[in-house]
């Protein structure tokens, strides 16, 4: 797209300052991105439409080209009838970088498998009745794969019990799923859910009125965030948004407000989330430690990681810790500084962090390595 735009006021403003540059374009990858994304919901093939190197799962969730993927097998044999009425008979959905994933690679296996990004549950599959000599194709509920809750410990799914783990099994929402862990991504899937837009027409000055009102402050977690007024959002409790009445609205800050009962659908990046615990932190939001805490004010990519701490009573963790490295402030998601342990989202400051002397490991290592991890924590 070729974006023209009259500047020729501006340029006449700023013409007594010196030489002003007058031709230029933008040049926008919207449509690129659009068509990696409308291609994903369809399906890619393994081998053919990408190259196994494409897919990236050191975060433990998979990713392609910065968008949030799945791993499954559409053909289901001669189990194709049963498994268009029941989905959850068929081949599991590979929602991360599992044992069965790692088995596929070491033998080859992975050109039987699509990449895909579909939140709806829903996923292409077909097979062939051999006894009516018929293709047969649709669509239907795949369930996920349960090695890759286990890796992650999705929702406690590792060290809860046999009756709960069959509960997050059967609960399982895909798109629920990357919403979790949407801090590892720029943005949430481009078929994922949207929030409605019937605000009020008067909507934007009932929000700044009563954020004004309540100082800027959080009514959940109590974060002051005057100097950063846009990560603090007014919440309609009931989800109505034609709904203005006092009893309706609640100020929260963004990490709140995603936190909120369907309300996943809200994007917060994780640089965002570190701003929010920098301040709870400054403003002694976090005076006690225990887990249920920083379970409520972490990130909740790192959520799997701390009911694993928690189920083996690791020393408490701590949130908003900030680094001065010559001047530049670097955040830390989740750390025990007295032990000098840090978990990292974004890993781009991993080595700076090393430098001064910290462990640092990625929330996925820290759970597959926890023998190790924890030994650095204890």
């Amino acid at each position: 797209m070729k974006l023209t735009v009259d500047f020729s006021a501006l340029h006449r403003a700023v013409a007594p300052l010196g030489k002003v540059v007058t031709d230029f374009s933008i040049t926008s990858r919207a449509d690129e991105l659009e068509s990696i994304g409308s291609h994903l919901t369809k399906g890619l093939i393994l081998g053919r439409d990408i190259e196994l190197s494409a897919i990236d799962g050191s975060n433990g969730i998979l990713n392609y080209d910065g968008h949030q993927v799945m791993l499954y097998i559409p053909d289901q044999g001669d189990e194709i009838q049963f498994v268009l009425a029941d989905g959850k008979l068929g081949r599991r959905i590979h929602v991360a970088e599992c044992s069965t994933l790692e088995f596929m690679r070491e033998t080859g296996r992975f050109k039987r498998y699509d990449v895909i990004s579909r939140m709806d549950g829903l996923f292409p599959v077909f097979g062939r009745n051999f006894k009516l000599k018929q293709d047969i194709e649709g669509e239907t509920d795949l369930g996920v794969c349960k090695n890759c809750l286990k890796i992650l410990n999705y929702k406690g799914y590792a060290t809860q019990s046999f009756a709960i783990k069959n509960q997050v099994f059967n609960d399982f929402s895909f798109e629920q799923f990357f919403e979790v862990y949407s801090s590892y991504f720029k943005s949430l899937p481009i078929n994922s859910k949207k929030s409605s837009s019937n605000y009020t027409a008067d909507w934007p000055s009932i929000s700044a009125k009563l954020r004004s009102e309540l100082n800027y402050t959080c009514e959940q977690c109590g974060v002051e965030l005057t100097n950063e007024s846009k990560l603090l959002h007014a919440h309609h409790i009931n989800g109505n948004k034609s709904d203005n009445g006092p009893e309706n609205l609640r100020v929260l800050c963004a990490d709140c407000h995603k936190k909120q009962p369907h309300h996943g659908h809200i994007y917060v990046s994780n640089e965002d989330v570190l701003k929010i615990n920098k301040l709870r932190r400054e403003q002694h939001k976090f005076d006690v430690f225990d887990y249920n805490n920083v379970r409520e004010c972490a990130d909740t990519a790192l959520d799997g990681l701390l009911q694993k701490c928690q189920s083996t009573r690791l020393p408490g963790a701590e949130l908003g810790i900030v680094i001065n490295d010559n001047g530049n402030m670097i955040a830390i998601d989740l750390c025990w500084p007295r032990r000098k342990v840090a978990v990292l989202i974004n890993m781009a400051n991993a080595q700076v962090l090393r430098t001064h002397g910290w462990n640092v490991f990625t929330a996925f290592d820290a759970l597959n390595e926890f023998e190790k991890f924890q030994a650095k924590v204890r």
